[in-house]
């Protein structure tokens, strides 16, 4: 108990003695980066696959694709929806992320081909995504979007589209496919230019009903196009036909703005019969009986 009461009368609520380093800065300094120096600093691994899918798939994310990437300003072309994918972040990037471990490497590739859209065959719009045909098989499963851009090369397609090059039988996962087309050479304008009325209409029809054959997972098809492409074309009807004999849903692109009960003027189709029906426009000065045309 002495001893106690002993400590307790050596305790001061006054201000401590100055130390001598604090008229010092340098050698408190000193003494502040001797004493990290001399500790031992121990980085633990991080359990990167504890963490949820969700939270993976979003780092993924963020070193595969990236926005702030100074790269040419058409890296993806400017034709169709696969010009509108994500930028990509540095090869070194992906690469790092791709060769880390055999885990991780399946899991950012299974995000990094089924969130893209892939070309088909290439135009010439300096796109330097890769199309199907440079992509190996062991990624081919992977794909979830592919894209047909129709148009170009309209008097001489090129010989290299061949279908029977591509894989499709190995592409499981695809689930959407897209058409984008350029132009219908079939309209009276490429008249005295075209190799004939009906060359190139029999030509995509062909392609898209070999691809359609060779999917084996397909969900549904995609049209879309540039204004001057009409629905009612002999290009468009044809594709169309394909695709309906084919067993698929259509769905439409939002480009071109089409959809299931207008025709291109903007005339109501009467479901089932692909005819356009009588409707009542109704407008500021009043209603009005609209006489429709087939298309």
């Amino acid at each position: 108990m002495a001893a106690l009461v002993a400590d307790l009368d050596k305790l001061s609520l006054g201000d401590q003695p100055a130390s001598h380093h604090q008229d010092d800065p340098a050698a408190t300094n000193d003494i502040d980066e001797d004493e990290l120096s001399d500790t031992e600093v121990v980085f633990l691994p991080f359990r990167f696959f504890d963490l949820p899918s969700e939270i993976r798939l979003k780092i993924y994310g963020f070193v595969l694709f990236s926005s702030r990437r100074k790269a040419s300003a058409r890296p993806s072309g400017n034709v169709g929806s696969s010009s509108k994918n994500k930028p990509l972040a540095p090869l070194s990037h992906r690469l790092s992320l791709f060769l880390a471990s055999r885990r991780l490497h399946d899991e950012a590739a299974a995000l990094f081909y089924s969130v893209q859209t892939f070309r088909v065959f290439p135009i010439q719009d300096y796109s330097r995504q890769p199309t199907l045909s440079a992509l190996g098989s062991s990624y081919r499963p992977l794909i979830g979007k592919i894209e047909l851009i129709l148009g170009s090369s309209w008097t001489a397609p090129p010989k290299s589209w061949k279908i029977s090059r591509l894989g499709l039988t190995q592409m499981t996962g695809v689930k959407i496919f897209k058409i984008f087309i350029q132009c219908d050479p079939s309209h009276p304008v490429f008249e005295g230019f075209r190799v004939s009325n009906d060359f190139y209409t029999g030509f995509a029809g062909e392609l898209v009903h070999q691809i359609l054959e060779q999917l084996p997972n397909l969900g549904h098809v995609e049209f879309d196009a540039w204004p001057s492409v009409q629905k009612n074309g002999a290009l468009m009807r044809r594709l169309l036909s394909e695709v309906r004999t084919a067993g698929q849903k259509i769905h439409w692109g939002p480009e071109r703005g089409w959809n299931d009960w207008e025709d291109d003027n903007g005339r109501v189709i009467s479901k089932g019969s692909g005819q356009p029906d009588p409707v009542t426009d109704t407008d500021h000065a009043g209603s009005k009986e609209v006489s429709l045309v087939s298309c």
